[in-house]
């Protein structure tokens, strides 16, 4: 972890998202803000993979997990209106997931990874921003709080994430084995396509799934990744085979930042990196603006609207 994104405990309140509920932005990464189902890897392929067995019999895998049970809830939240969200612990992680209203079919994912401070996690404006696009397109939206309750990027041991603390980063990324919990235990909770999650990260939320959660795991969880003010080239090498391009089919990234944001050339630095790895990427540069002064909420429901069925 570089220590631009260090800095963002001192960026002062105005430096929020735009675009969501009054009184509630969207995480601009200060704390002021707001049984495993088998993965779609080589013996088990993404949606649609055609096989051959033993007898050169041409068979196609399933593209679902044929999941079910749901999720055991702690208790129910509002979404506002009838709308309402499970509140559930999976191997120690707090996780919301609301279900989406009607619809047939395997479900899709649509994750929110908050930044520093998990405000907008707190509230539920991720949430409600991306149900009507959930609703559409039959998919459970999930909000995960990290493990230290405070940010992504940060070990789970640092329970501190003040202005004051001196942060540890998830070299190890153990954050994102937490992550990949959540998403087996609702694979076997639930029917789920194998073929392209939809992750929505903001600021520190973005930083973990370059670093750490793509790094590690994003040939078995491929997906359409909007990271919004935030992205970094990981510090340790990929794990699996990024030249193998069945592993990287479906997964795109795309960043979404303003060029006042103190983590530009970070980010800059990733997007090369991951176009170097044979990865479609998107930049989108907001003019004049800084760290998270957009509404990433919007722009994240903007990438999934064209990408999804793609």
């Amino acid at each position: 972890m570089s220590r631009s994104l260090a800095a963002l405990f001192l960026v002062p309140a105005f430096l929020a998202c735009s675009g969501s509920t009054p009184g509630d932005t969207p995480d601009a990464g200060t704390p002021e803000e707001d049984a495993a189902i088998p993965t779609a890897d080589a013996s088990n392929p993404p949606d649609g993979a055609v096989v051959a067995d033993a007898g050169d019999a041409a068979v196609v895998a399933p593209a679902s997990t044929k999941g079910s049970g749901g999720i055991s809830c702690t208790s129910r939240g509002s979404l506002g209106g009838t709308r309402t969200f499970c509140n559930a612990t999976i191997g120690g992680t707090d996780v919301k997931l609301a279900e989406p209203e009607g619809g047939s079919g395997p479900y899709k994912i649509v994750a929110y990874l908050h930044g520093d401070g998990a405000a907008a996690h707190n509230s539920g404006s991720a949430m409600r921003a991306l149900l009507p696009w959930a609703d559409k397109h039959h998919a459970i939206v999930l909000s995960v709080l990290s493990p230290n309750k405070c940010a992504w990027w940060q070990a789970p041991t640092q329970t501190d994430c003040s202005a004051s603390a001196t942060p540890v980063a998830d070299t190890d990324g153990l954050n994102a084995d937490s992550f990949k919990g959540v998403l087996d235990a609702v694979r076997s909770g639930y029917d789920v396509t194998l073929g392209n999650a939809f992750y929505y990260g903001s600021s520190g939320g973005s930083v973990f799934l370059t670093v750490s959660f793509f790094r590690k795991f994003g040939d078995t969880f491929p997906g359409i990744y909007a990271l919004a003010c935030g992205g970094e080239k990981p510090a340790k090498p990929v794990a699996w085979d990024t030249a193998d391009a069945s592993k990287r089919a479906g997964t795109k990234l795309f960043f979404t930042y303003g060029d006042q944001d103190f983590l530009k050339g970070d980010i800059e630095i990733a997007i090369p990196y991951f176009s170097g790895l044979g990865f479609p990427t998107d930049t989108k540069v907001i003019p004049g603006a800084g760290h998270c002064e957009f509404d990433g909420h919007g722009r994240s429901v903007e990438i999934f609207e064209a990408t999804v069925g793609k």
